[in-house]
């Protein structure tokens, strides 16, 4: 087994071994495939990126709504989130642990919307109940929404309609 790795200086030569390499024309054919490979993905890499950040915005909003339900819940203070839509693009709500209103300032290329169309402010009560829900159902909001919308291409919005129950439930569906 020693023998294998130790080198005679024989490797790549003898009787019908040529230079290994590739020829210049060779290299120039891989460039060309692996240029037209990248343009053609290009474009599509472009919309995954953007749906990726309006999911990511999405979820994160989610996540705060969730926690501002959570800290009325153990803290016994009713917690406000308030939705501004254009020109602010913002969510706010009073974080009673810092004793500070936290904003969340959106990307620009993710615009917010809700019904009512001046801003929205669900309540969410110390017994976990929400204020001021949408209806008829959770799932499927008509009134007191919030919708999150990213242009993805020109033929593609993504849209996340945030719906609120008065027991408490956050969710919201999306619609490409």
């Amino acid at each position: 087994m020693r023998g294998f790795w130790r080198s005679t200086g024989r490797f790549g030569s003898g009787p019908g071994r040529g230079q290994a390499g590739f020829s210049l024309a060779e290299v120039l054919v891989v460039v060309a495939l692996i240029g037209i490979v990248v343009l053609a993905v290009m474009p599509a890499f472009g919309d995954y990126l953007r749906s990726w950040r309006a999911r990511s915005a999405a979820d994160e909003m989610m996540a705060q709504i969730r926690g501002a339900r959570q800290m009325a819940i153990t803290m016994r203070q009713d917690i406000t989130v308030t939705f501004t839509p254009d020109p602010a693009n913002t969510y706010s709500y009073y974080h009673p642990i810092k004793k500070a209103t936290q904003t969340v300032k959106l990307p620009p290329q993710i615009r917010l919307s809700t019904n009512p169309t001046t801003s929205y402010a669900p309540v969410f009560k110390v017994n976990g109940s929400i204020s001021n829900p949408s209806s008829p159902s959770v799932s499927s909001p008509t009134t007191n929404y919030v919708e999150l919308r990213a242009i993805i291409n020109g033929s593609r919005t993504d849209r996340y309609r945030f719906g609120f129950s008065t027991a408490g439930q956050v969710r919201y569906s999306v619609t490409r």
